[in-house]
């Protein structure tokens, strides 16, 4: 179980997370000279009444009015948008919704995020930030589209329009939360949350960026706190809460993986394997994945027997998991002939269900090399034999998909990096992190 020392409560911890927003912009402002200032990222203090607290005697009990569209958060009107910010707002719908919407089958990233954000403020700013990063990441890239550059000026050597632009988001944002942050009714709205998530997700397209500090991996535990507060998590019957849980745990297992640590998370799941739908066994491996970079992180904490024993149990509970698969995940083309010598490429439809066997392998790689072993060569021999079909799946999904199906491309590089060996690395993975 992750620690959970020093958890905020409830009602403070989107003040938490904001705080550490807060403090690393400003540093980066600091450190940067940014035009930004500073004293706009301080949070608004002065209490504020909610709608829901005015007198009882002055409502009309016999007709209760819906008052949820008439926060002083929310816009009543549609948010205008400019030429340049309808380019972003399409281009999050057609691509990075899709890349988020990845394990929902009801696409609420793609649907209704868009359709909050333009009564919403902050949660537009955190869409067109996160939009206008992944246009730099594209137009940076040698096979860059023109459709990525046909509405703003061409970047140049010494800068970016779409890397401005959406540090100019980002801060506004920032600027938003800390004014908003006051009214109760936002720190427990889906707006926050989705808002939350869209920041993160401009956080990891950004790791590599020259404002970032390593904020993104600081900042996931802040959203850890907001998912604790709402009470959200794999299993919360709201769609929106549970897609946004989903994504969250998501990037926290990449770095949990990469920083060696063990996850956030501390939910278990409720629903046995026998109840769950293929949706559902998609999303369930992503759970099973955390628990397996638990175990890897932990490696020098346990005595060998009982290593042994822990990587035996998350064996076996991949293995049930993939019994359990109904013919949906299997796959649909193979090709019989590998390309320029490599692996035969695995084509698997839907893709959520090609990301669940990438990360069913890459959970396997991760047990595999992290569990002691006392047995002989025949042992030797059977792990090998395991290790090699995961990396020749990984690599064939990949290969199958990383230029036809972008909200893959995630999941492809997570795989490949577990998965790698000096005759793919060279090829498939630096073209797949090309894509993301």
């Amino acid at each position: 179980m992750a620690p959970t020392t020093s958890l905020p409560s409830p009602n403070s911890a989107p003040f938490e997370w904001y705080d550490l927003l807060a403090e690393d912009a400003i540093n980066n402002i600091q450190k940067h000279n940014l035009g930004f200032d500073q004293l706009s990222l301080s949070r608004r203090q002065s209490p504020v009444p909610e709608l829901g607290d005015i007198d009882p005697e002055l409502q009309t009990e016999q007709r209760p009015v819906d008052t949820s569209w008439n926060e002083p958060w929310r816009s009543p009107d549609i948010i205008p948008l400019t030429d340049n910010e309808m380019v972003l707002f399409q281009h999050y719908i057609t691509v990075l919704g899709p890349f988020l919407d990845l394990f929902d089958p009801l696409n609420h990233f793609s649907n209704v995020v868009p359709q909050l954000a333009v009564h919403n403020a902050g949660l537009l700013r955190s869409l067109l930030a996160v939009a206008a990063r992944h246009m730099a990441l594209v137009s940076d890239a040698p096979h860059s589209t023109p459709r990525a550059q046909s509405n703003l000026q061409e970047p140049t050597a010494l800068t970016n329009p779409y890397v401005e632009a959406a540090t100019q988001y980002y801060y506004e944002t920032l600027h938003y939360l800390s004014q908003n942050l006051l009214y109760p009714s936002y720190t427990k709205s889906r707006e926050i949350i989705a808002t939350a998530i869209l920041i993160s997700t401009y956080e990891m397209f950004d790791a590599s960026g020259r404002y970032n500090d390593g904020g993104w991996e600081r900042h996931l535990r802040g959203i850890f706190w907001i998912q604790r507060s709402q009470d959200n998590d794999g299993e919360t019957k709201d769609g929106l809460r549970r897609a946004a849980w989903w994504n969250w745990i998501r990037q926290d297992i990449w770095v949990a993986f990469r920083e060696s640590r063990r996850t956030l998370t501390i939910w278990r799941p409720r629903k046995r394997l026998m109840d769950l739908n293929s949706d559902e066994l998609a999303t369930r491996i992503v759970y099973i994945c955390a628990r397996c970079v638990d175990f890897a992180a932990n490696e020098k904490h346990y005595e060998m027997n009982i290593r042994i024993d822990q990587g035996d149990k998350l064996l076996q509970a991949l293995g049930d998991w993939y019994r359990s698969l109904p013919s949906s995940f299997q796959p649909v083309y193979t090709s019989p002939e590998t390309r320029s010598g490599l692996f035969a490429p695995i084509w698997i439809h839907p893709p959520a269900y090609a990301a669940a066997i990438q990360m069913f392998h890459f959970a396997r790689i991760v047990v595999l090399i992290n569990q002691p072993s006392i047995g002989g060569m025949s042992e030797f021999r059977h792990r090998q034999r395991l290790l090699d079909e995961s990396v020749e799946t990984i690599c064939g999904i990949a290969m199958m998909h990383q230029r036809t199906d972008l909200p893959s491309a995630f999941v492809n590089s997570q795989a490949l990096y577990a998965g790698r060996c000096p005759s793919c690395i060279e090829e498939s993975y630096s073209s797949l992190l090309d894509d993301i």
